[in-house]
């Protein structure tokens, strides 16, 4: 679908002519609140090629550029041309004639304005050629080329992105194990071909000094050229895009005691390459669908190597944040540790529910995509995700004992009466965790103060099981018999986190009761739980 096309410009030219090898325009235009959008048609006849390039010129305009086809359908798109600029550029050969429409939006998700020139460029196919040079990075010394199997990678032994031969064999040989991992043994789909971008079909690597330049990433997976349906999967129509790796040149960056730079460089390989893999679906969803189940990916291909469990304590120290936000809440870090949801996912359902999950992804937007996985399984969205905030307070996890860390604890209740957060609420499908340490008995437990929009869970530790009880609105706990009890807020609620997130207020009122008390919903394996700290 292409993005809301506010003004129209009427730019009609015909291709170039027998001879000669390309023609090209400039073309001037602003975007701002008021003209988020605009729109630039021209001409192309079957077999023609075009090269789209924007440019900002002033102002922090953030561009997207997308190229239409005669019929409407959005054909290429492109969002950032290199990881260190906000313009954009595109490369497209015509399959039919007609009038095609290049439309330069700014990105949807920030609120940048500014001047910005498009040039467009028509010929024959060799202006592709010139696509590299704007979208992919240029190594400081002369390029070495490594190839395997199934990737290319591109080095240099001078100037700042140097690297060592005994660095690129172990690149080489890690890239070939993960690819078996992924694509052989987890039946995850081929991320699409570039064609000869890079000088072949491999999927192309770069090695470059990024952490010693002033990134703070080891690596990145950038889109390339929207292609739209994956020839790789055939039962599934996608928005896809093909892609190539950077990586750090030599990993030499401050680590753990445990982690190697060749053991960093496998982690990050390996979160990268499943990037690939999932532009090779959707390039263009929720951002936590990337990080987390990328991250996740670190566990499930190579656990000897993963970095997951550092982003565990963004998730456990920030409970109440809003799921899959993509505002500066918490560290910034929330979306990596999300991880963990999709670990839910598999312990609940198994490996196939991520592939599942992708397959969706391509197919619905937001988390439309994530409904329709879990019906699949007969579960819904607010289900699985109190089950989630409660595998976390009982640490319900293979790797937990790396963790290092427990759940926030927002108050401890040690008397009757009314209770609320010492924070600022709790945010869409995020938890509020409380210490209940009140003398063994029987008690109400209720939610006021909130307009019915929150969900009360109770959960008692003994030994190494933990007993979940649903209470919804409210109802009778018994604390007798438990090592430790909790009480979870959940808010059921949720929308696209990219517009923002809000706090629901609300209270719980306790008090001494008589009745029986709720059923006992689930019971958990608590071997790695830990009392809150």
């Amino acid at each position: 679908m292409v993005r809301l096309l506010t003004v129209l410009l009427v730019v009609l030219w015909l291709s170039a002519p027998a001879g000669v090898r390309a023609q090209g325009k400039i073309f001037n235009g602003y975007l701002d609140e008021n003209t988020p959008s605009m729109e630039y048609p021209f001409y192309l006849s079957a077999g023609d090629s075009v090269l789209l390039l924007t440019t900002a010129t002033d102002g922090d305009l953030d561009t997207v550029l997308s190229l239409v086809d005669p019929s409407g359908k959005l054909v290429a798109e492109n969002d950032d041309r290199r990881a260190d600029t906000l313009d954009s550029a595109l490369g497209y050969t015509a399959t039919e004639s007609g009038r095609y429409t290049a439309v330069v939006s700014r990105y949807p998700y920030s609120n940048t304005s500014g001047h910005f020139t498009l040039e467009i460029t028509i010929g024959d196919l060799s202006i592709l050629e010139m696509l590299e040079d704007f979208t992919r990075i240029s190594l400081s010394g002369p390029v070495r080329i490594r190839d395997t199997e199934h990737f290319r990678i591109h080095y240099t032994l001078e100037g700042r992105d140097a690297t060592t031969e005994a660095f690129v064999n172990a690149l080489a040989l890690s890239a070939e194990e993960i690819w078996r991992i992924q694509i052989d043994r987890m039946g995850w789909q081929p991320p699409p071909s570039d064609g000869s971008r890079g000088g072949d079909g491999r999927y192309d690597i770069y090695l470059a000094d990024l952490y010693g330049s002033g990134e703070s990433a080891l690596g990145y997976t950038s889109p390339e050229t929207l292609i739209g349906d994956n020839p790789e999967t055939p039962n599934v129509f996608e928005k896809a895009a093909t892609s190539f790796i950077v990586l750090e040149n030599d990993f030499d960056v401050p680590s753990s005691e445990t982690a190697t730079y060749i053991s960093l460089m496998r982690t990050t390989m390996s979160h990268e390459f499943n990037h690939a893999i999932q532009f090779g679906y959707d390039v263009d969803d929720l951002r936590w669908y990337y990080e987390a189940t990328a991250t996740w990916m670190e566990t499930a291909a190579l656990v000897k190597d993963e970095d997951a469990t550092t982003y565990v304590e963004s998730v456990f120290t920030f409970p109440e944040i809003c799921f899959g936000t993509q505002a500066n809440d918490g560290d910034g870090l929330i979306v990596y540790g999300e991880w963990l949801f999709i670990q839910a996912l598999v312990d609940q359902y198994g490996d196939d529910v991520v592939i599942r999950l992708w397959e969706n992804i391509a197919a619905y937007d937001g988390f439309d995509a994530l409904e329709q996985t879990l019906a699949k399984y007969g579960d819904t969205i607010e289900n699985i995700m109190a089950s989630y905030h409660i595998q976390n307070l009982v640490r319900r996890y293979d790797l937990a004992p790396l963790f290092g860390e427990t759940v926030w604890r927002e108050n401890t209740i040690d008397d009757v009466g009314r209770w609320t957060y010492t924070g600022r609420g709790v945010q869409e499908l995020a938890a509020n965790y409380y210490d209940v340490s009140l003398a063994p008995g029987r008690y109400y437990a209720g939610l006021t103060n909130d307009n019915g929009l929150l969900d009360l869970w109770a959960v008692g530790v003994r030994g190494t099981e933990a007993d979940a009880f649903q209470l919804g609105r409210g109802g009778t706990i018994d604390t007798s018999g438990y090592d430790h009890f909790y009480l979870v807020v959940f808010n059921p609620h949720y929308d696209d986190p990219s517009r923002g997130c809000k706090y629901y207020d609300y209270s719980i009122d306790i008090a001494h009761a008589k009745s029986e008390p709720v059923a006992v919903y689930r019971t958990w394996n608590a071997a790695h739980f830990e009392p809150l700290r």
